[in-house]
Protein backbone atom coordinates (compact mmCIF):
# COMPACT_ATOMS: atom_id res chain seq x y z
CA UNK A 1 0.00 0.00 0.00
CA UNK A 2 2.70 2.29 0.75
CA UNK A 3 4.77 1.54 -2.31
CA UNK A 4 1.18 2.66 -4.25
CA UNK A 5 0.64 5.86 -2.51
CA UNK A 6 4.87 6.55 -2.91
CA UNK A 7 4.06 6.16 -7.51
CA UNK A 8 1.07 7.97 -7.27
CA UNK A 9 3.08 11.42 -5.76
CA UNK A 10 5.80 10.81 -8.18
CA UNK A 11 3.37 10.67 -11.50
CA UNK A 12 0.38 13.11 -9.52
CA UNK A 13 -0.35 15.48 -12.39
CA UNK A 14 0.55 18.95 -9.90
CA UNK A 15 2.93 20.65 -12.73
CA UNK A 16 1.14 23.39 -15.14
CA UNK A 17 0.08 21.53 -18.68
CA UNK A 18 3.17 23.19 -20.62
CA UNK A 19 5.22 21.11 -18.24
CA UNK A 20 3.50 17.74 -17.18
CA UNK A 21 4.13 15.60 -20.09
CA UNK A 22 8.03 16.82 -20.27
CA UNK A 23 8.41 15.63 -16.54
CA UNK A 24 6.28 12.19 -16.96
CA UNK A 25 8.40 11.21 -19.67
CA UNK A 26 11.24 12.48 -17.52
CA UNK A 27 10.20 10.36 -14.76
CA UNK A 28 9.06 7.24 -16.77
CA UNK A 29 13.01 7.50 -18.20
CA UNK A 30 14.21 7.22 -14.41
CA UNK A 31 11.97 4.56 -13.48
CA UNK A 32 13.34 2.39 -16.45
CA UNK A 33 16.67 2.59 -15.84
CA UNK A 34 15.62 2.22 -11.94
CA UNK A 35 14.01 -1.26 -12.91
CA UNK A 36 17.29 -2.37 -14.69
CA UNK A 37 19.24 -1.71 -11.71
CA UNK A 38 16.18 -3.76 -9.79
CA UNK A 39 15.92 -6.35 -12.40
CA UNK A 40 20.05 -6.88 -11.71
CA UNK A 41 19.64 -7.07 -8.17
CA UNK A 42 17.29 -10.00 -8.05
CA UNK A 43 18.98 -11.46 -10.62
CA UNK A 44 22.77 -11.49 -8.37
CA UNK A 45 20.88 -12.48 -4.91
CA UNK A 46 19.87 -15.73 -6.63
CA UNK A 47 23.47 -16.05 -7.64
CA UNK A 48 24.80 -14.97 -4.77
CA UNK A 49 23.10 -17.41 -2.00
CA UNK A 50 23.30 -20.09 -4.22
CA UNK A 51 20.73 -22.72 -5.51
CA UNK A 52 19.14 -24.77 -2.41
CA UNK A 53 20.73 -22.90 0.28
CA UNK A 54 18.23 -21.82 3.08
CA UNK A 55 18.03 -17.94 4.44
CA UNK A 56 15.30 -15.98 6.76
CA UNK A 57 12.72 -14.25 4.68
CA UNK A 58 12.89 -11.08 6.30
CA UNK A 59 17.08 -10.81 5.88
CA UNK A 60 15.41 -10.44 1.77
CA UNK A 61 12.55 -8.31 2.69
CA UNK A 62 14.74 -6.14 4.02
CA UNK A 63 17.13 -5.96 1.26
CA UNK A 64 14.45 -5.41 -1.14
CA UNK A 65 12.41 -3.16 0.74
CA UNK A 66 15.40 -0.87 0.90
CA UNK A 67 16.19 -0.40 -2.78
CA UNK A 68 12.55 0.00 -3.37
CA UNK A 69 12.09 2.40 -0.79
CA UNK A 70 15.11 4.78 -1.57
CA UNK A 71 14.37 4.04 -5.53
CA UNK A 72 10.73 5.87 -4.93
CA UNK A 73 12.59 8.79 -2.65
CA UNK A 74 14.84 9.61 -4.98
CA UNK A 75 12.72 9.41 -7.83
CA UNK A 76 10.15 11.98 -6.24
CA UNK A 77 13.48 14.41 -5.31
CA UNK A 78 14.41 14.11 -9.10
CA UNK A 79 10.47 15.16 -9.81
CA UNK A 80 10.70 17.73 -7.74
CA UNK A 81 13.89 19.24 -9.26
CA UNK A 82 12.94 19.01 -13.02
CA UNK A 83 9.36 20.97 -12.42
CA UNK A 84 11.65 23.74 -10.60
CA UNK A 85 14.41 24.32 -12.76
CA UNK A 86 12.52 23.48 -15.70
CA UNK A 87 10.56 26.43 -15.01
CA UNK A 88 13.47 28.69 -14.15
CA UNK A 89 15.40 27.90 -17.09
CA UNK A 90 12.37 29.59 -19.05
CA UNK A 91 12.04 32.36 -17.26
CA UNK A 92 15.59 33.37 -17.35
CA UNK A 93 15.86 33.01 -20.52
CA UNK A 94 13.26 34.63 -21.42
CA UNK A 95 14.13 37.85 -19.48
CA UNK A 96 16.92 38.38 -22.16
CA UNK A 97 14.50 37.72 -25.12
CA UNK A 98 15.33 34.51 -25.45
CA UNK A 99 12.76 32.40 -26.36
CA UNK A 100 12.98 28.36 -25.55
CA UNK A 101 10.62 25.72 -28.19
CA UNK A 102 11.78 22.54 -26.42
CA UNK A 103 14.01 22.00 -23.12
CA UNK A 104 14.79 18.36 -22.78
CA UNK A 105 16.54 17.35 -19.20
CA UNK A 106 18.22 14.17 -19.32
CA UNK A 107 20.20 14.48 -15.67
CA UNK A 108 19.96 17.61 -13.36
CA UNK A 109 22.42 15.73 -10.60
CA UNK A 110 25.11 17.85 -9.41
CA UNK A 111 28.13 17.70 -11.76
CA UNK A 112 26.43 15.09 -14.05
CA UNK A 113 24.32 18.10 -15.78
CA UNK A 114 23.20 17.08 -19.02
CA UNK A 115 19.97 18.92 -21.12
CA UNK A 116 19.14 19.94 -24.73
CA UNK A 117 17.75 23.23 -25.25
CA UNK A 118 16.61 24.58 -28.65
CA UNK A 119 15.54 28.16 -29.31
CA UNK A 120 13.93 29.65 -32.03
CA UNK A 121 17.10 32.45 -33.08
CA UNK A 122 20.34 31.21 -33.95
CA UNK A 123 22.41 33.38 -31.21
CA UNK A 124 25.09 35.47 -31.36
CA UNK A 125 28.46 34.70 -29.43
CA UNK A 126 27.51 37.48 -26.68
CA UNK A 127 23.61 35.64 -26.75
CA UNK A 128 25.84 32.36 -25.82
CA UNK A 129 27.93 33.54 -23.37
CA UNK A 130 24.82 35.13 -21.57
CA UNK A 131 22.69 31.93 -21.70
CA UNK A 132 25.49 30.13 -20.36
CA UNK A 133 25.75 32.56 -17.44
CA UNK A 134 22.37 32.17 -16.44
CA UNK A 135 22.77 28.57 -16.97
CA UNK A 136 25.40 28.33 -14.57
CA UNK A 137 23.42 30.43 -12.13
CA UNK A 138 20.74 28.02 -12.06
CA UNK A 139 22.64 24.69 -11.69
CA UNK A 140 25.36 26.78 -9.64
CA UNK A 141 28.47 24.65 -11.16
CA UNK A 142 30.33 25.50 -14.60
CA UNK A 143 28.99 24.55 -17.66
CA UNK A 144 30.13 23.51 -21.32
CA UNK A 145 27.37 24.61 -24.00
CA UNK A 146 27.81 23.39 -27.58
CA UNK A 147 25.54 24.54 -30.29
CA UNK A 148 25.26 21.48 -32.62
CA UNK A 149 23.06 23.00 -35.40
CA UNK A 150 20.73 25.60 -36.33
CA UNK A 151 17.78 24.75 -38.76
CA UNK A 152 15.89 27.71 -40.49
CA UNK A 153 15.69 30.02 -37.36
CA UNK A 154 15.92 27.28 -34.02
CA UNK A 155 19.20 26.54 -32.86
CA UNK A 156 19.86 23.26 -30.37
CA UNK A 157 21.98 23.50 -28.23
CA UNK A 158 23.65 20.80 -25.75
CA UNK A 159 24.41 21.40 -22.40
CA UNK A 160 26.88 19.57 -20.23
CA UNK A 161 28.43 19.84 -16.60
CA UNK A 162 31.77 20.84 -17.27
CA UNK A 163 33.85 18.86 -14.78
CA UNK A 164 37.27 19.74 -13.96
CA UNK A 165 38.53 16.10 -12.48
CA UNK A 166 38.39 12.98 -14.42
CA UNK A 167 39.79 9.60 -13.60
CA UNK A 168 41.99 7.09 -15.40
CA UNK A 169 41.86 3.64 -14.33
CA UNK A 170 43.56 0.11 -15.46
CA UNK A 171 43.38 -3.17 -14.30
CA UNK A 172 45.86 -6.52 -14.76
CA UNK A 173 45.10 -9.68 -12.93
CA UNK A 174 45.73 -13.86 -13.54
CA UNK A 175 44.45 -16.54 -11.57
CA UNK A 176 46.19 -19.44 -9.60
CA UNK A 177 49.10 -21.12 -11.57
CA UNK A 178 48.21 -18.75 -14.87
CA UNK A 179 44.46 -19.83 -14.86
CA UNK A 180 42.16 -17.37 -16.90
CA UNK A 181 39.27 -17.52 -14.28
CA UNK A 182 40.56 -15.79 -11.32
CA UNK A 183 39.11 -16.05 -7.68
CA UNK A 184 39.84 -11.98 -7.66
CA UNK A 185 37.08 -9.88 -8.96
CA UNK A 186 36.83 -5.91 -9.41
CA UNK A 187 34.53 -3.21 -10.66
CA UNK A 188 34.41 0.51 -11.95
CA UNK A 189 31.47 2.71 -11.78
CA UNK A 190 30.23 6.11 -12.44
CA UNK A 191 27.43 6.79 -10.51
CA UNK A 192 24.66 9.46 -11.39
CA UNK A 193 24.70 11.09 -7.92
CA UNK A 194 28.64 11.94 -8.92
CA UNK A 195 30.31 9.28 -7.27
CA UNK A 196 32.47 6.57 -8.65
CA UNK A 197 32.95 3.00 -7.31
CA UNK A 198 35.77 1.66 -7.53
CA UNK A 199 36.15 -2.13 -5.60
CA UNK A 200 38.24 -5.29 -5.18
CA UNK A 201 36.70 -8.29 -4.06
CA UNK A 202 39.15 -11.77 -2.97
CA UNK A 203 36.79 -14.93 -3.43
CA UNK A 204 38.04 -17.77 -0.55
CA UNK A 205 40.62 -19.98 -2.25
CA UNK A 206 41.00 -20.13 -5.89
CA UNK A 207 38.83 -20.90 -9.27
CA UNK A 208 35.32 -20.67 -10.27
CA UNK A 209 33.15 -20.86 -6.89
CA UNK A 210 35.91 -18.05 -5.99
CA UNK A 211 35.34 -15.58 -8.49
CA UNK A 212 31.33 -16.32 -8.34
CA UNK A 213 31.26 -15.12 -4.89
CA UNK A 214 33.73 -12.49 -5.34
CA UNK A 215 31.98 -10.98 -8.60
CA UNK A 216 28.03 -11.09 -7.19
CA UNK A 217 28.91 -9.60 -4.13
CA UNK A 218 30.36 -6.42 -5.96
CA UNK A 219 27.28 -6.30 -8.25
CA UNK A 220 25.28 -6.31 -5.45
CA UNK A 221 27.20 -3.60 -3.99
CA UNK A 222 27.15 -1.43 -7.48
CA UNK A 223 22.76 -2.33 -7.35
CA UNK A 224 22.26 -0.78 -4.09
CA UNK A 225 24.37 1.95 -4.73
CA UNK A 226 22.66 2.70 -7.60
CA UNK A 227 19.28 3.87 -5.49
CA UNK A 228 21.73 6.15 -3.59
CA UNK A 229 21.64 3.78 -0.87
CA UNK A 230 24.61 4.85 1.68
CA UNK A 231 27.68 3.01 1.27
CA UNK A 232 28.14 1.78 4.61
CA UNK A 233 24.22 0.62 4.83
CA UNK A 234 25.09 -1.28 1.39
CA UNK A 235 28.19 -3.29 3.49
CA UNK A 236 26.02 -3.97 6.60
CA UNK A 237 23.66 -5.31 4.11
CA UNK A 238 25.60 -7.88 2.28
CA UNK A 239 27.50 -8.92 5.31
CA UNK A 240 23.92 -10.11 6.44
CA UNK A 241 22.94 -11.63 3.42
CA UNK A 242 26.36 -13.64 3.75
CA UNK A 243 25.95 -14.41 7.47
CA UNK A 244 22.43 -15.50 6.85
CA UNK A 245 23.09 -17.89 3.64
CA UNK A 246 26.54 -18.86 4.89
CA UNK A 247 25.95 -22.70 4.96
CA UNK A 248 29.46 -23.37 4.24
CA UNK A 249 31.29 -21.07 6.31
CA UNK A 250 32.87 -19.29 3.59
CA UNK A 251 33.82 -15.69 3.52
CA UNK A 252 35.66 -12.51 0.89
CA UNK A 253 37.30 -9.50 1.24
CA UNK A 254 36.09 -6.38 -0.21
CA UNK A 255 38.40 -3.42 -0.82
CA UNK A 256 36.79 -0.06 -1.49
CA UNK A 257 37.39 2.80 -2.93
CA UNK A 258 34.75 5.40 -3.16
CA UNK A 259 35.59 8.85 -5.06
CA UNK A 260 33.96 12.33 -5.76
CA UNK A 261 35.63 13.61 -8.54
CA UNK A 262 34.77 17.64 -7.85
CA UNK A 263 35.00 17.56 -4.26
CA UNK A 264 38.60 15.99 -4.51
CA UNK A 265 38.50 13.58 -1.73
CA UNK A 266 38.07 9.15 -1.90
CA UNK A 267 36.91 7.64 1.06
CA UNK A 268 38.02 3.75 1.69
CA UNK A 269 36.32 0.76 3.30
CA UNK A 270 38.35 -2.60 3.65
CA UNK A 271 36.91 -5.75 4.90
CA UNK A 272 39.98 -7.68 5.42
CA UNK A 273 41.64 -6.34 2.44
CA UNK A 274 45.48 -5.17 1.68
CA UNK A 275 46.85 -1.59 2.54
CA UNK A 276 45.93 0.57 -0.69
CA UNK A 277 48.99 2.76 -1.82
CA UNK A 278 48.52 6.40 -2.33
CA UNK A 279 51.17 8.07 -4.34
CA UNK A 280 51.73 11.48 -4.63
CA UNK A 281 55.07 14.00 -5.37
CA UNK A 282 57.04 10.32 -5.61
CA UNK A 283 55.83 9.43 -1.96
CA UNK A 284 53.82 6.90 -0.99
CA UNK A 285 51.06 6.57 1.84
CA UNK A 286 49.82 3.09 3.34
CA UNK A 287 45.54 3.13 3.66
CA UNK A 288 45.01 0.32 5.89
CA UNK A 289 42.31 -0.55 8.13
CA UNK A 290 41.54 -3.93 10.02
CA UNK A 291 38.39 -5.40 9.80
CA UNK A 292 37.46 -8.97 9.08
CA UNK A 293 36.56 -10.38 5.43
CA UNK A 294 32.48 -10.32 4.58
CA UNK A 295 31.11 -13.56 5.99
CA UNK A 296 33.10 -14.04 9.63
CA UNK A 297 30.47 -11.47 11.65
CA UNK A 298 27.26 -10.30 10.15
CA UNK A 299 27.24 -7.33 13.03
CA UNK A 300 30.74 -6.29 12.73
CA UNK A 301 30.73 -2.02 12.37
CA UNK A 302 32.29 -0.42 8.61
CA UNK A 303 34.76 1.84 9.11
CA UNK A 304 36.74 4.03 6.61
CA UNK A 305 39.60 6.47 6.42
CA UNK A 306 38.68 10.01 3.89
CA UNK A 307 41.07 11.80 2.30
CA UNK A 308 41.55 14.69 -0.21
CA UNK A 309 42.21 14.08 -3.32
CA UNK A 310 44.88 15.86 -5.08
CA UNK A 311 45.95 16.37 -8.60
CA UNK A 312 47.84 13.65 -10.55
CA UNK A 313 47.59 11.50 -7.12
CA UNK A 314 47.94 7.75 -8.07
CA UNK A 315 45.85 5.08 -5.93
CA UNK A 316 46.98 0.92 -6.03
CA UNK A 317 44.44 -1.20 -4.91
CA UNK A 318 46.17 -4.93 -4.40
CA UNK A 319 44.89 -8.46 -3.92
CA UNK A 320 46.91 -10.24 -1.56
CA UNK A 321 48.33 -12.86 -3.80
CA UNK A 322 50.33 -9.32 -5.30
CA UNK A 323 50.93 -8.04 -1.49
CA UNK A 324 52.07 -11.32 0.46
CA UNK A 325 54.92 -11.94 -2.30
CA UNK A 326 57.02 -8.95 -0.14
CA UNK A 327 57.61 -9.89 3.32
CA UNK A 328 58.63 -6.68 3.37
CA UNK A 329 56.47 -3.81 1.90
CA UNK A 330 59.07 -1.29 1.28
CA UNK A 331 60.41 -3.53 -1.83
CA UNK A 332 56.89 -3.73 -3.38
CA UNK A 333 56.77 0.34 -2.81
CA UNK A 334 59.91 0.76 -4.66
CA UNK A 335 58.40 -1.22 -7.58
CA UNK A 336 55.38 0.87 -7.52
CA UNK A 337 57.52 4.07 -7.84
CA UNK A 338 59.56 2.64 -10.21
CA UNK A 339 56.53 2.64 -12.56
CA UNK A 340 55.69 6.42 -11.81
CA UNK A 341 55.29 8.45 -14.60
CA UNK A 342 53.78 5.99 -16.65
CA UNK A 343 50.26 5.36 -18.00
CA UNK A 344 47.94 3.49 -15.75
CA UNK A 345 47.60 0.26 -18.05
CA UNK A 346 51.33 0.02 -18.02
CA UNK A 347 51.92 0.43 -13.88
CA UNK A 348 49.10 -2.46 -13.42
CA UNK A 349 50.69 -4.32 -16.23
CA UNK A 350 54.10 -3.98 -15.31
CA UNK A 351 53.52 -4.25 -11.47
CA UNK A 352 51.86 -7.50 -11.81
CA UNK A 353 54.92 -9.05 -14.47
CA UNK A 354 57.52 -7.48 -11.70
CA UNK A 355 55.42 -10.07 -9.04
CA UNK A 356 55.13 -12.57 -11.29
CA UNK A 357 59.39 -12.95 -12.37
CA UNK A 358 60.06 -12.53 -8.65
CA UNK A 359 59.43 -16.30 -8.19
CA UNK A 360 60.32 -17.45 -11.82
CA UNK A 361 57.04 -17.25 -13.02
CA UNK A 362 55.33 -19.08 -10.47
CA UNK A 363 52.19 -17.95 -9.64
CA UNK A 364 51.03 -18.92 -6.09
CA UNK A 365 47.94 -17.26 -5.82
CA UNK A 366 45.59 -14.87 -7.73
CA UNK A 367 47.02 -11.90 -8.59
CA UNK A 368 45.14 -8.28 -9.06
CA UNK A 369 46.76 -4.78 -9.76
CA UNK A 370 44.00 -1.94 -9.58
CA UNK A 371 45.53 1.53 -10.56
CA UNK A 372 43.34 4.89 -10.97
CA UNK A 373 44.71 7.98 -11.85
CA UNK A 374 43.32 11.39 -10.43
CA UNK A 375 43.88 14.26 -13.06
CA UNK A 376 42.58 17.63 -13.67
CA UNK A 377 41.08 18.63 -17.15
CA UNK A 378 39.89 22.33 -18.48
CA UNK A 379 36.76 24.18 -18.12
CA UNK A 380 35.31 24.82 -21.84
CA UNK A 381 33.63 27.66 -22.48
CA UNK A 382 30.42 27.32 -24.96
CA UNK A 383 31.61 27.05 -28.16
CA UNK A 384 30.19 26.25 -31.67
CA UNK A 385 30.45 22.36 -33.07
CA UNK A 386 32.71 22.16 -35.88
Amino acid sequence: MELVTKMKQTFSPKPKRETRDRLNIYTISQLFNQLVNFQQLVKSLRSFIGKGQLIRVDVILDCIGLAIDNMMQSMMYDRHDFELQFNRIKEELARIHVRCSDIKIKSLYPRLIKMDLVINSPPKELTLLSIQAILESITNEPLRLIVEKTKGKQTKIKVYSSNMFKIDHAVSYVGKDGNKISGDSYIYENFTNGQTFIAISDGMGNGELAHKESSEALKILKCLLSFNIPIKTAIQTLQQLKQHSNANERFFSLDICMIDRERQRATFYKKGATPTFLVRNHQIELINLAQLPVGVMSDQEVDHVTLSLEEDDVLLMCSDGIVEQYPDIKELEQVILNQMGKSPKNIAKNILQATVSKHKGKIKDDMMVLVVEYKRQGVAQAQYAS
